[in-house]
């Protein structure tokens, strides 16, 4: 098994094979560029690829793993709702709009697992899209494809697991710059990063280490120092434990020889990975789904509205392309008065204000099953929620559907309490998790007061 991981700094670039398994895990090639341009460009993508197909002597390169730098990435601590990984990393990003020093639209990240005794914690990690994208490009065309984009704490929390370093310690990482990482029970409890510019103030870091060594109750959680720490960091930190280098690798490449571990350790960093553009583009194709309900509701019920006003229940599900279809012939069914169909639109339209005023003079001028879709569409809140199921009778309409959270289900409500007006009451008949635990499922009813309970 042959893996690449490829690290980031502003002067230089390197990379790292390992090939073999299990325990006979070794380096089968090393190669390093400096850069033309702070933290590299296409030229240097190219030659750091040609370098490695030359050191493995024409092998085919599978896809890399890239390692950011923490000068190119943000940290920040995340509380949320929810305590699993996939939910949290589906809502997490509302939390970092806004409170980064880049355009929301730039935000790319992803999440580490907090320490297991808090739940609903967890390490945000991102980094510009611009970048990250352009460098992932960088590497394509230059025949290395990039599987997975990273960050040296990520690096860091894989060497640590291939050193046998315990899951509740203090991580050093002393590479390009300076990274700190206190885990916990294979979470990660806090996390630091410096400049490399303060290695001539060791004590500032030192200090920052012992704090978080530090458990409150029982002795301090051990330290281990990978790479090479500034002149008196070491002896600043109390027992500190300065781990060899793995044969053949010198400390410049640690962060690219951690990256080569992320896919041989599954489960060590949760399958982290920043978005590259391919993957951006398929959330963004998953959120369009999400949205689909609201665009053919929407684009149906116009052509519906026009074309079978007389039903009292509008198919569920039926699709715009086949109701364009069969505007002529349920027109043709509706008013079979009209025996002279020349221009349909038109003469829809005429026979359904006609049968609206007749609705008015009898009585009946409920809300037309169409306009009760579009209204219900267009009151759909942003997030992960979708409408699975719609049926109207009379004026009586019941959605069932599913959301990440519940918090969007009475989203919902009160939008469509909103729409409707005072005249409807609008109610969440049920709200349950899915059996996999990973949305929750919802039917909210909504009718005209004055109609409740009528059968």
């Amino acid at each position: 098994m042959l893996t690449i991981g490829i690290s980031i700094s502003r002067n230089r670039i390197g990379a790292v094979a390992l090939d073999g398994t299990g325990t006979s895990v070794g380096v089968a090639a090393v190669a390093e560029r400096a850069c033309a341009e702070p933290f590299g460009d296409a030229g240097d993508a190219a030659a750091l690829a040609e370098q490695l197909r030359a050191a493995l002597g024409g092998k085919g390169l599978p896809g890399a793993v890239v390692s950011l730098p923490p000068p190119l990435t943000f940290l920040r601590p995340t509380a949320l709702p929810v305590t699993d990984l996939e939910r949290a990393r589906a809502i997490h990003l509302a939390e970092l709009e806004g409170n980064l020093p880049v355009d929301d639209e730039e935000i790319l990240s992803d999440l580490l697992p907090g320490a297991p005794g808090t739940p609903g914690t967890f390490l945000a990690v991102a980094a510009r899209r611009s970048f990250v994208e352009r460098i992932a490009g960088a590497f394509g065309d230059a025949g290395l494809p990039v599987d997975r984009v990273v960050t040296d704490h990520v690096g860091l929390l894989h060497l640590a697991s291939y050193a046998g370093v315990p899951r509740d310690a203090l991580l050093l990482g002393a590479f390009h710059d300076l990274l700190l990482l206190r885990t916990s029970g294979g979470g990660v409890a806090a996390a630091r990063q410096f400049p490399a510019a303060m290695a001539d103030a060791p004590e500032e870091i030192a200090s920052a280490a012992r704090e978080a060594m530090e458990t409150g109750v029982d002795s301090p959680v051990p330290a281990f120092l990978f790479g090479s720490p500034p002149a008196g960091l070491a002896e600043r930190i109390p027992g500190v434990t300065e781990v060899p280098l793995p044969e053949g690798i010198d400390p410049a490449h640690l962060p690219a020889f951690g990256a080569a571990l992320v896919p041989r350790q599954p489960e060590i960093s949760a399958g982290f990975s920043l978005r590259t553009s391919a993957e951006a583009a398929k959330e963004k194709a998953r959120e369009r789904r999400l949205r689909l309900f609201s665009a053919v509701a929407g684009g149906a019920a116009i052509l519906l509205a026009l074309g079978a006003l007389e039903f009292a229940v509008w198919a569920e599900g039926r699709k715009a392309a086949v109701a364009r279809a069969l505007v002529r012939k349920e027109f043709t069914e509706a008013a079979p008065d009209v025996r002279n169909v020349v221009q349909a639109t038109a003469q829809i339209r005429e026979k359904v204000a006609s049968v609206r005023r007749q609705q008015k003079e009898l009585g009946t001028d409920v809300i037309p099953p169409p306009e009760f879709l579009m209204r219900a569409s267009q009151a759909l809140p942003k997030g992960e929620i979708a409408v699975r199921e719609a049926s109207v009778e009379g004026s009586r309409m019941r959605l069932g559907g599913e959301a990440a959270e519940a918090g969007l289900v009475e989203g919902y409500r009160t939008a469509l309490a909103g729409v409707f007006g005072p005249t409807y009451t609008v109610t969440v008949q049920e709200s349950t998790g899915s059996a996999r635990g990973s949305s929750v499922r919802f039917t909210i009813l909504l009718e005209r007061k004055g109609d409740a309970g009528a059968s």
